[in-house]
């Protein structure tokens, strides 16, 4: 239910601007009850596409038992420009409006890309089965730029839900 909701208020569109979202053809299979406790923008120098790289891990319930394990995955988003004189991804929506996504920042000793404060990246799972969903307006938006949405019903879920209705 929860998933169907946050997939619902994904395809609504925003009442004040534009907005594009594309969804990576890309798709993982990961720990069911991992986290992704990584994630960066790339740009492929080939095909000029943005990477959406993310690491998943099973540290959650590491033990003992069962060492340890990180996965890295790579999720493209076709349909977005590359700006070569301003180092940036744009999307362009139905009515040319152009919607920055993510730009070059260039930070001492590494330069790398980051999302737009109008961009957003959602990382659906379902059951180990992770999609990757771009998400972006032509107004800017509070909250995370990587939002990791599961379906599962494990302690960390349940404490977020429990504590989500006690805040209401």
């Amino acid at each position: 239910m929860k998933l169907f909701l946050a997939l619902l208020a994904l395809a609504v569109p925003i009442a004040y601007g534009q907005s594009v979202e594309i969804v990576s053809a890309n798709k993982a299979y990961t720990f069911a009850y991992g986290d992704a406790i990584s994630h960066q923008i790339e740009r492929d120098h080939l095909t000029n596409e943005i990477i959406a790289r993310v690491t998943f891990s099973n540290y959650p319930y590491a033990g003992d038992c069962q060492p340890r394990r990180d996965e890295t995955f790579d999720f493209v988003f076709p349909c977005l420009r590359f700006d070569a004189a301003r180092d940036e991804f744009i999307a362009c929506t139905p009515h040319q409006a152009r919607i920055p996504i993510a730009a070059l920042h260039l930070n001492f000793p590494y330069a790398g890309y980051k999302l737009e404060p109008n961009a957003q990246i959602f990382l659906v799972k379902r059951s180990g089965h992770v999609t990757a969903v771009l998400n972006a307006t032509a107004q800017l938006r509070g909250g995370g730029r990587w939002v990791q949405i599961d379906d599962n019903w494990s302690l960390q879920n349940l404490l977020a839900l429990g504590l989500e209705r006690l805040t209401r």
